[in-house]
């Protein structure tokens, strides 16, 4: 009896299987007998192309252009028949421009060999997905690419966690022949134990031996990796991180003799909308049933399934115990597969979300974070706009406090807190930005304009991922900054017009009395020994007495004093009004060339410092035209930031290099640059913001009056109608730009 029940069972479960398989392979073939792309009108898209004449007549010679397919789905499979992603493009630019294409497949020729043949221009004419290098720029003209593919790594849902390929130390990781990560994998990571899959089929080879335990991990592209789990139903794998490569840009490759038809196909593919590209990626990246069963074969469906009735029936009561735990076993085998799908779909969605905004972010930084793990992605652009490398700081939310600026963390940290307490779950288009100053490996602070939204939350509506972007935004505060520079110029400038005025009359009788005083005593004339004999003093006795007082040094003092004043006041009235000295053309390089000269023969500079000891680079373009303007007050301009940057560097230590000028002369279309740099130790953020405003220094009292580039700043500006910026790295070097217009309105 037990066997009996044995057989009988057996036989169940092989028709039950016979069944299954006949429905399976009715209705796989009837979906590929059906199979097209809707959606997409290549009359409209047609509509958008310009073909120019060249192109146009290469299209009439009525070219067979053979193109060379291999198997890496779903972007080309030669399985059956040719197909995919790539020969969906092909087919849709045959239908729009009337080209015949001719396939032949890797079983008909290898991929050394197809590359020989296109680089003769004989056999193979075409490849239709490879990324672009400059080995195979040399005999191969490219399409713009129209795709693009992260790399992911792919591991079993139940394997420890991964977070990128430092996880991955010393365990076994599965690539393909001939990968095109495989140098960079072995150079990067030496630790990693690869294994090279050499079969007819590697990609899906890699994926089985990760599924089966062979190996701990593979490495491929996400889109690849999406069809294969999905199509050969690989439900225990999972994309477990990204693998922080350059993504892998597709394009066409076409022999380098045939431009036009290079053009051609990246016309078309510009012309494509995002409804379009979607048509033709939903179409192998998603899963379709379509049923197509006949009368007969419903029949004989329905005779098998009376007979498994039947016999059901016959059975019930004998297993029904048996049967019982097992659809208990199952359905808890079940919840627990469907828990792992429902987890495994969402980390393909994050994938898929990332790898959505990474396209449309292109220049940006993208950054994702997840609140309940407190992990946070960071694309290798945020990193890269820094000057960091991907990896160079732990992907935590600590990495984005730690590097930016001290005094707008407490500030930014609540705009993100106040967004996430306010969130409404209703509206996923509420978004927040901030801007905040972030640090650079070379030590500056550049201004970033931070974007994000909550693309997910919980059922109780708390936010659970936030993801944005980061831009770099410096060019344009610097902008700002420097129109607010202006206004305040200006408005400091009528003030000290008033100053000035106002000051002078009490300056001139200070310095008109103290030489007064200083004649009448110290000059031997008759009308001073007249007086002092009338008062029974000699004149001598008197200076005598004034010495041994100090009488005199006092009164140089107060003139000492008296001339600075009135030098500052010379100054400050150079804000408010423009030189009544002429103007005409002069050679810019002259009038540096005489600032340098007069420099190095500065009496107060030499005191401080041998201005002959600094290297003076010159870098100047030849065959400048010479610019209108006064020519006395551009030389002054170039003399102050020559004594500044001398007077600077005396205070840096040069363990190597030597002090030195670089002296950069270039012109545009309607003006002339002229650059002063130094390798001092350079200014920091907070004095370059302030460093072109009336009385500021940073040098000792009575070393400096602080209006020397103050009226620098004004001459350019005002006198002559330019612009005069600083950039600087702190402890290496500061760099003044002067921009001059050829003609300028005096």
């Amino acid at each position: 009896m037990k066997h009996h029940f044995k057989t009988t069972y057996s036989c169940f479960i092989f028709i039950c299987l016979f069944s299954l398989l006949n429905i399976l392979t009715i209705s796989t073939a009837s979906s590929a007998a059906k199979k097209r792309i809707d959606g997409i009108n290549p009359e409209s898209i047609k509509q958008r192309i310009k073909l120019s004449d060249a192109e146009a007549a290469w299209l009439k010679q009525d070219k067979t252009v053979t193109v060379r397919v291999g198997n890496w789905p779903p972007f080309m499979i030669t399985e059956n028949e040719v197909s995919g992603i790539s020969i969906d493009y092909l087919d849709l630019i045959a239908s729009i421009h009337g080209i015949k294409f001719k396939y032949v497949t890797q079983d008909e020729i290898s991929w050394p060999e197809a590359l020989k043949s296109i680089r003769k221009h004989d056999g193979i004419d075409m490849v239709p997905a490879i990324q672009q290098s400059d080995d195979r720029k040399d005999f191969m003209s490219f399409s713009i690419p129209y795709q693009t593919l992260p790399w992911v790594i792919v591991t079993r849902d139940d394997a420890e966690f991964v977070g990128g390929l430092n996880d991955l130390e010393s365990k076994t990781v599965s690539v393909q022949d001939r990968f095109i990560l495989q140098k960079q994998i072995e150079k990067q990571y030496p630790n990693l134990n690869l294994r090279i899959i050499k079969t007819r089929t590697p990609t899906l080879d890699s994926l089985k031996d990760v599924a089966t335990k062979e190996v701990y991990a593979t490495i491929n592209a996400l889109p690849v990796v999406v069809y294969f789990i999905k199509h050969y139903g690989l439900s225990n794998l999972k994309v477990a991180a990204p693998a922080k490569f350059d993504a892998l840009e597709l394009s066409m490759g076409i022999r380098n003799d045939w431009p036009e038809l290079v053009s051609i196909i990246s016309k078309t593919i510009q012309a494509m909308s995002h409804k379009d590209v979607a048509a033709i990626h939903n179409t192998w990246l998603s899963v379709n049933y379509e049923p197509g069963i006949s009368t007969t074969e419903a029949k004989r469906y329905a005779f098998f399934g009376l007979l498994t009735l039947f016999i059901v029936i016959g059975l019930f009561v004998t297993i029904n115990r048996t049967l019982k735990k097992k659809i208990a076993q199952r359905t808890k085998a079940l919840i627990a597969e469907l828990d792992e799908r429902e987890r495994i779909q969402r980390n393909l969605k994050i994938s898929e979300e990332r790898y959505d905004m990474a396209l449309r972010a292109v220049s940006d930084g993208l950054w994702d974070w997840n609140l309940q793990t407190n992990e946070v992605y960071y694309s290798p652009r945020y990193f890269e706009m820094l000057g960091y490398e991907p990896d160079e700081f732990p992907h935590e939310y600590k990495t984005w406090l730690h590097l930016m600026h001290p005094d707008d963390r407490e500030r930014a940290s609540e705009v993100v807190t106040a967004y996430l307490d306010k969130f409404p779950s209703d509206d996923l288009k509420s978004i927040f930005s901030q801007e905040f100053r972030m640090l650079t490996k070379a030590g500056d602070w550049k201004w970033i304009l931070s974007r994000g939204r909550v693309p997910e939350f919980d059922k109780q509506g708390k936010p659970v991922r936030l993801i944005g972007t980061h831009m770099d935004i410096t060019e344009r505060k610097n902008t700002e900054q420097l129109m607010v520079q202006t206004e305040k110029m200006m408005s400091i400038g009528g003030l000290a017009a008033g100053m000035a005025h106002e000051i002078n009359n009490p300056l001139a009788g200070i310095l008109g009395h103290s030489q007064n005083i200083r004649n009448r005593l110290f000059s031997k004339t008759k009308a001073n020994i007249r007086t002092a004999e009338k008062h029974g003093i000699e004149l001598q006795q008197i200076q005598d007495y004034m010495d041994d007082r100090e009488i005199p040094r006092m009164i140089d003092g107060i003139r000492t004093a008296g001339n600075r004043a009135a030098k500052i006041v010379s100054n400050m009235l150079s804000f408010s009004r423009q030189s009544e000295k002429e103007y005409s053309l002069h050679e810019i390089t002259n009038l540096l060339e005489k600032a340098i000269d007069l420099s190095a023969s500065d009496y107060n500079l030499e005191k401080l410092y041998d201005f002959r000891q600094i290297n003076i680079i010159r870098e100047y373009e030849p065959q400048i035209p010479p610019i209108y303007c006064e020519g006395t007050e551009i030389q002054q301009v170039f003399m102050n930031l020559l004594k500044n940057g001398a007077e600077a560097m005396r205070e840096k230590d040069y363990d190597q290099d030597s002090p030195q000028f670089i002296c950069r002369i270039r012109k545009t279309a309607r003006a002339v640059i002229v650059e002063i740099e130094d390798n001092g130790p350079g200014i920091d953020y907070a004095t370059r913001s302030r460093i072109f405003e009336p009385f500021y220094t940073t040098k000792d009292v009575g070393k400096g009056t602080g209006l020397g580039l103050s009226v620098s700043y004004f001459i350019i500006t005002s006198h002559h109608n330019g612009s005069m910026s600083v950039d600087s790295s702190p402890g290496n070097w500061t760099r003044f730009t002067i921009r001059i217009p050829f003609e300028c309105t005096s």
